[in-house]
Order: C-alpha cells, then sequence, then structure tokens
C-alpha cells in the first residue's frame, strides 16, 4: 500500500483594516495558502507573538488604527521576526519616502493599491521561496554550531557522570554544581560592587566547565574514594590529590587543546576548587584574588551541595543548616561578596534545588540515554526547536482555556494583555488589549490602588525573585469582587534588565475576607472591657508606642465605628500590617492614589503626624463625597506611623447646623482657592502639580510666555505687569474653552493641557492666542506692542513627558 505524502501548507497573515481588501486578497491566495486575518495592527503583532514560527510571509497594509504598518514592522524588528519572515507592503500610500522606509525597515516587496491578483500571487510566491531560502541557509550555520557545541557539552556530561557513577553519588550532583554556580554568577555580575568582568559567555563556560571539577578523582581507590567512615590522615593526603590529578591530565592534552577558553577554565577549577579565601585550603594555598573567580564560585557551590546531599560517610542537612554553617564559617572562609550573593538567592536556590532533585533521577541506565541522545539527530534541530514551542504553546492553550481562574498573559513589547475563557467573562473584555496602562482600559474595572500595587511589584520583581502575589479588587458590581494575582515575571534576556512579559492567574478570594466580621466580632468583646475603653482614652489622649498584639486589636476595635482605619507612614510610603499574632509586616502604599491624586497633597495631615507627633484631624472630598479623617501619631512595636481613621460624612454625621452639601461645597470653594493664581484668575501650578502633570492619556500639551516681559516689569511697574498677565490669561482662556485647561505655570510661562483635540485645532487655537495676544492694546504701556512666544505637542501621552518635549 503506497503512501501518500503531503506538504503542509504555508500561512500567510494579511493585515489590513479594510474588510474588501482582507477579502480580496483571500480570494486570490486560498486555493494555494492557509490564511490568516489581523483588521489592525495589534492584532497583528498579537497573532505574531503566539504564532511567528507557523507563518511563511505577511502582506501588510501601512494606514490602520492603534498601530500602523510601520509600528508592526518595528515591533518585527525587535522581535527579530523579519529576519526570517518575509513582508510585502500592500498600500495605496506609494510615495517614495513611504517606499524608502519600509525597505529600511525590511521589507521584501511593495505593491501599490489597486493591485492586480496575479501580480500577488506571483510576487507572494517569490517572497515565500526567497525567506524559504534564507531560511534554510540560517538552518545549515546555527546547526552546525548547534551541534558542535551539544556534543561538546553531551561529552562533558558523560564524563562527569563517569566520575560521580564510580564515586557512588546519584548523579545530581553534577548538576547540581552547575546550576548553583551559574546562579551565583549571574547574581554576582548585579552587584554595584562587583570587581570581576564576567560576561553571559563566560558564565556559561564555567558552569560547563564546572561539570568536570572532580574529574581526578579517577585516579583515588575505590577503598578510599568509596569509604563510609572518617578518612585517616594518610588517606586525606591521597584524597586531596585528586585536584591536582585532575589538572594535570589536561594539562597533558595536545597544545591545540590546552588553549581552547573550555580547557583552561576547566583546569582553574579542577585544580584550585579546594582553594579557600584566607589561604587555608589545596593544592596551591592561595588565597583571596589569587583564586580564579571560576574556582571560588565553584567551591561555594560544591560546600552547599556537599552539605544538603546525602552521601555515603554522612545524612543530609537542611538548605537552612547548610546556609547556617557555610555563614559561621565552619566550612572553611569563602569570597564574602558570593557569600552575600548566596545569601541573596537564598530563597530561589531552595526552590531550585528541590525542582532539580525531583525533575532528574540518575541510575545505570542513564549512562546508555545519554549516549544514546548522540544518535538522535531525525530531525534538524530548528525544528525540534519549533516544535518544543507549539507543544508548550499548545498545552499553554489548552489549560488557560479550560481553567475555571482567570488566566493572563501580558508581554511588554509591545504592551498587550490577554485573557482566557474565563477572564473574558469576567472582565467583559474580548480583545486583546493594546497598552493597557497607559489607555485606561482597566481603569473602571479595577481599582486603582490594587492595580498600582500589583504594576509596582512586577516592576520590583527580580530573576531570582522572578514570582509576584498582589490581591486585587474589581469595581463593577460583580462578584466574585476581590482575586489574589499569582504570577511570574519573565526575561527573555540575562543582558537585558528590562522584564518581557508576565503570565498569571487570578484567583477567588472573596470568602477570605469573612474573617474581617470574626476579627470584628472578637473587638466587640473587647471593647466592653473596662480595661480596654482605658486603653483607647490614654491613646486618643496621645500617641504612644504599643506591641503588635495591642495594634491589632486597637485596628478591630475601631473598624466597628470608622469606615476606613489603617496604619500607614506617608513619608515612607508605606502600610503597616499587623496579625492577630502580633506579626507586623509592611508594603509600598501611595496614600494619595485613594484619593484620585497624582501626587502627595500638600496639607497632608498624617505625613505632619508622623513628623510632630502631634494628632491632626482635617475634611477631606472625593467623588461628591466628605470623608473626616483623624490622624494619631503611634509607635508599633518601637516603630513609628500614624493611625488614619476615616469616616464617610453623611446625613447623619455633619458638623451642627451644617448640611453633607455645605460642607462638601465648602471645601471644594477650598480647595478651589488653593488651585487658583491670585494675578490671572486661572489655575496655578499647585494645580500642575497635583491634578494634571500625571495624567496619561492626553492629546497635546503646549506652553506660552510673553516676550521681554520683565522690562515691561522693570519700565512700567508690577501693578501694569500683573494687568498684562491678566488679559493674556483671558485670551488663553477664552481661546482653550472647553477644550482643554490653562493655567500660570510661573512668572509669565502659561501651560495649556488638551484631554481630546485634533492637530488642526490644536494649531489653530495656538495661532489665535499668538494674533489676538499680539492685537492687545494697553492704555499704560504706550508704543508697546506685546509678543507672545507659543509652542506645543500634538500626540497622545503623559503630561509632564509632553511639557518635557515642548520648546519655546
Amino acid at each position: 500500500m503506497s503512501e501518500m505524502v503531503t506538504q503542509r501548507r504555508k500561512k500567510i497573515l494579511i493585515a489590513d483594516d479594510s474588510e474588501m481588501n482582507r477579502d480580496l486578497l483571500a480570494a486570490i491566495l486560498e486555493d494555494e495558502y492557509d490564511i490568516v486575518q489581523a483588521n489592525d495592527g495589534v492584532k497583528a503583532v498579537d497573532y505574531l507573538q503566539k504564532h511567528a514560527e507557523e507563518l511563511s510571509l505577511v502582506l501588510l497594509d501601512l494606514v490602520m488604527p492603534q498601530m500602523d504598518g510601520f509600528e508592526v514592522l518595528a515591533y518585527m524588528n525587535k522581535e527579530h521576526w523579519i529576519d526570517y519572515i518575509p513582508v510585502i507592503i500592500i498600500s495605496a500610500e506609494d510615495s517614495p519616502a513611504y517606499i524608502k522606509r519600509g525597505y529600511d525597515l525590511g521589507v521584501t516587496d511593495f505593491i501599490g493599491k489597486p493591485f492586480d491578483g496575479n501580480m500577488v500571487r506571483r510576487r507572494s510566491a517569490n517572497a515565500i521561496l526567497l525567506g524559504a531560502k534564507q531560511r534554510r541557509m540560517t538552518r545549515i550555520v546555527t546547526d552546525q554550531i548547534y551541534e558542535r557545541e551539544k556534543s561538546s557539552k553531551l561529552m562533558v556530561s558523560i564524563l562527569s557522570h563517569i566520575v560521580e557513577f564510580r564515586n557512588g553519588e546519584s548523579g545530581l550532583h553534577v548538576l547540581h554544581i552547575q546550576v548553583i554556580t551559574d546562579m551565583l554568577l549571574r547574581h554576582l555580575v548585579q552587584k554595584e560592587q562587583n570587581p570581576y568582568a564576567i560576561s553571559k559567555e563566560q558564565i556559561g563556560l564555567i558552569s560547563t566547565a564546572s561539570a568536570l571539577h572532580d574529574i581526578g578523582k579517577i585516579t583515588i581507590p575505590d577503598e578510599i574514594l568509596n569509604k563510609p567512615g572518617r578518612l585517616t590522615a594518610e588517606e586525606f593526603a591521597v584524597m586531596k590529590g585528586h585536584s591536582m590529578a585532575g589538572a594535570n591530565m589536561l594539562d597533558q592534552l595536545p597544545f591545540e587543546q590546552k588553549e581552547e577558553p573550555l580547557v583552561k577554565t576547566t583546569y582553574e577549577i579542577c585544580r584550585w576548587h579546594h582553594e579557600r579565601y584566607d589561604g587555608g585550603g589545596y593544592p596551591d594555598g592561595l588565597k583571596e584574588d589569587e583564586i580564579p573567580i571560576s574556582a571560588q564560585a565553584v567551591s561555594l557551590a560544591d560546600v552547599y551541595d556537599a552539605l544538603t546531599s546525602e552521601r555515603c560517610y554522612k545524612a543530609a542537612y537542611s538548605h537552612e543548616k547548610a546556609i547556617e554553617m557555610i555563614l559561621a564559617g565552619q566550612c572553611g572562609a569563602f569570597n564574602p561578596l558570593l557569600l552575600e550573593c548566596l545569601l541573596d538567592i537564598s530563597g530561589a536556590l531552595k526552590r531550585e534545588m528541590s525542582l532539580k532533585s525531583h525533575s532528574h533521577r540518575y541510575d545505570g541506565t542513564n549512562m546508555v540515554n545519554i549516549a544514546n541522545r548522540f544518535h538522535d539527530f531525525e530531525l534538524e534541530s530548528s525544528e525540534k526547536i519549533v516544535q518544543q514551542l507549539e507543544y508548550e504553546r499548545q498545552s499553554l492553550a489548552f489549560l488557560a482555556e479550560n481553567s475555571d481562574n482567570i488566566i493572563f498573559t501580558y508581554t511588554a513589547s509591545p504592551p498587550i494583555l490577554n485573557m482566557n475563557k474565563a477572564g473574558t467573562k469576567r472582565s467583559g473584555i474580548t480583545e486583546p488589549i493594546l497598552s493597557p496602562l497607559s489607555n485606561d482600559a482597566l481603569g473602571g474595572l479595577i481599582e486603582k490602588g490594587s492595580l498600582n500595587r500589583l504594576t509596582k511589584k512586577i516592576r520590583e520583581a527580580t530573576r531570582e525573585m522572578p514570582h509576584v502575589v498582589s490581591d486585587i479588587r474589581f469595581l463593577d458590581g460583580r462578584t466574585p469582587e476581590r482575586y489574589r494575582c499569582d504570577c511570574k515575571v519573565i526575561w527573555a534576556s540575562e543582558e537585558n534588565n528590562e522584564y518581557t512579559g508576565v503570565v498569571g492567574k487570578l484567583t477567588d478570594i472573596d470568602a477570605d475576607y469573612s474573617v474581617v466580621s470574626d476579627a470584628k466580632d472578637i473587638a466587640i468583646k473587647h471593647g466592653r472591657s473596662a480595661a480596654f475603653s482605658n486603653f483607647y482614652d490614654r491613646f486618643k489622649a496621645q500617641g504612644f508606642t504599643v506591641s503588635g498584639e495591642e495594634a491589632w486589636v486597637l485596628l478591630q476595635y475601631l473598624q466597628i465605628t470608622f469606615d476606613l482605619v489603617r496604619y500607614v507612614n506617608p513619608i515612607t510610603r508605606k502600610m503597616i500590617h499587623v496579625e492577630k499574632d502580633g506579626r507586623v509586616w509592611e508594603t509600598e502604599f501611595d496614600c494619595y492614589a485613594v484619593w484620585n491624586c497624582n501626587e502627595g497633597c500638600s496639607n497632608c495631615i498624617s505625613a505632619s503626624c508622623v513628623r510632630t507627633k502631634e494628632r491632626k484631624m482635617k475634611i477631606e472630598a472625593a467623588d461628591n463625597e466628605a470623608f473626616q479623617i483623624v490622624s494619631m501619631y503611634v509607635e508599633i512595636e518601637g516603630k513609628p506611623c500614624c493611625l488614619e481613621l476615616v469616616v464617610k460624612i453623611d446625613d447623619t454625621f455633619v458638623p451642627q447646623g451644617y448640611s453633607k452639601e455645605e460642607v462638601l461645597s465648602s471645601v471644594r470653594i477650598h480647595k478651589e482657592n488653593m488651585y487658583l493664581d491670585r494675578v490671572t484668575g486661572i489655575y496655578n501650578k499647585f494645580y500642575y502639580t497635583e491634578k494634571l502633570c500625571r495624567m496619561e492619556a492626553v492629546a497635546a500639551v503646549a506652553m506660552a510666555d510673553i516676550k521681554d516681559f520683565k522690562r515691561i516689569n522693570e519700565n512700567f511697574g508690577h501693578q501694569t505687569g500683573d494687568d498684562v498677565l491678566r488679559r493674556v490669561a483671558g485670551v488663553i482662556h477664552d481661546a482653550v474653552g472647553e477644550n482643554g485647561d490653562e493655567l500660570r505655570y510661573s512668572g509669565d510661562n502659561f501651560v495649556m493641557v488638551f484631554s481630546d483635540i485634533s492637530n488642526d485645532k490644536f494649531e489653530g487655537i495656538l495661532e489665535d492666542i499668538r494674533k489676538n495676544v499680539e492685537s492687545l492694546v494697553f492704555m499704560e504701556l504706550p508704543g508697546v506692542k506685546l509678543e507672545l512666544n507659543v509652542s506645543g505637542v500634538c500626540r497622545p501621552g503623559k503630561v509632564d513627558e509632553l511639557l518635557d518635549q515642548v520648546r519655546i
């Protein structure tokens, strides 16, 4: 029976915002190719992120919403997709400048609209053929390098496992040494005071060479090597000879082999991995940086693994005990900087060793398995990688789509957020979100404070500590309301300090908050006791030091009366948490986010309370509600902070003789007076600092100043100067109108912020301001004609960043 061999059809991505164009191109090509469509640049990039290896060609329009074709090409260059996926631009924008820019960004061909079907078919086939040839040549070179490196590492692995097998060990020792050495060195190079210039390639070389650190043990007799009891002085002298024996083996290699970097590094490690930082090691008694850093790192890794592993002569110590013994100097002296690294990576190291120990088990048959891998070359290396990536992608997709938890992935460049079915059902967001943190797509869905805490933790994550846990709260009124976000931050390159993405899940924790009601019940019982009443009376009179347990009881008691109770230190931007058992811990905290401000209030009573140790009170307004805030100084276990008590002012809780609306109006008037410039009557710089500067989704920003205004003050007096400022501010106010906000920034400088405006309208407003100011007539300024410098930037962005780009 004959076999039918079918070749997999090539896949083409068509990215065009016109459905008619997409359908027309699909109709031309679908007989020969599988077609995938994207109606904008965001969806095109999102598809490329997940399926780039499957694509043979991209047909790309230039003019698209959200992300245009040039931006797509920029991302394709950044992610190196353009290196193996040919791109043909199909666009009506056929100016020489557009064509040149496209070719500069790596496109293969350019087809103008309207297009001919036969030309599209022929050029697409040519581009796919050219791309296939390029990939084939790249694969040949890559495979040659890959196979050589793979064979070298396999030989190192076989030799090292022979040594460990003869030594009666499990085989995990070699793997552990490589992992620990790699972790220590990667953390070392991130230290500011690190004096060692070690590249990523050198770290890889040292980690590989570390597998042969004990190769000299081949020369040690079995009765000594595997002796279960304590070695005699003579036996120990023989055992110590293994380091020099290994170095001598390598030194006897032919000259051209001895000059290989791997052999040189292995020689250093074999000979000197038993030297000690204080000079108390062997065989040469080297000390401090006379010992190569490669041997120092392997030495520390070797001691740690020896302590935590079971041997024929000892039981295994725990991770914690091993760290304690090493730091206490019980295992010899080590480089203080490496000891600091060991302590820094302690948590990550414990997890990594646990994973390696459970995922790699060796027995006698493993030597055969390793050798058999030499013959496992039926598929080309690049194909194996593609297959593995596709397997991982499909596994993740299957698990995510069938999970009841919300599963999400976020890529940093481009910034795109994706969710599984559970996530789209709960959030109502069904499409990938471009720039979710800057376009306010999550603003009405997730409470801002909890979102800020999560993003801050993600930014502060490290390669050693990539795991992030934070609670978030949904604001849409649906249940569940509260979730625990458990995610991992991912880096693609050791050389780049920027993370490339995040993957995580949200788990319902609404039920956990039932403990609050239980705690309040306990607090009520405390509140009925005379002892607690006396305690609270003393606390109100004067803040003082309390224990962690007292702080917890006080918190529960006050939650009965007040809408919000918390311990904070706005100076250090920390919230202090206390547990029932008295445990105290801190988290990052931005108080002003609670009140929808962009930064801390100038009249922050809690900051003043911590500084002066005095009780403070004020009225605050937010979202058409008024709140009374009381801050009282307290030290929890000797640590200074303040207790914030917040209660909403409604019709049942207002100062006598006033209504809630009157209180709210009074607070707003006070706020507005604080924000108004007394000379011009428009907003002042304080309003910019508190309300405008950090707005992230405005359309345009402009600045204006009066030319030679200083001379007006000098020649005609400040009263006349103030009149000029008022008149100019009036012109700016009338021109801006409801399109944005205007303010006096400083002196004769004015700033305008537009939340939503077209470029033509923006330019028109600036020109009107310039003309109307220059037409102003001042009787007290005979012969003086005002000139106004006006400049602006019209593109989406953050206010303070756009203002930095304005030049006058």
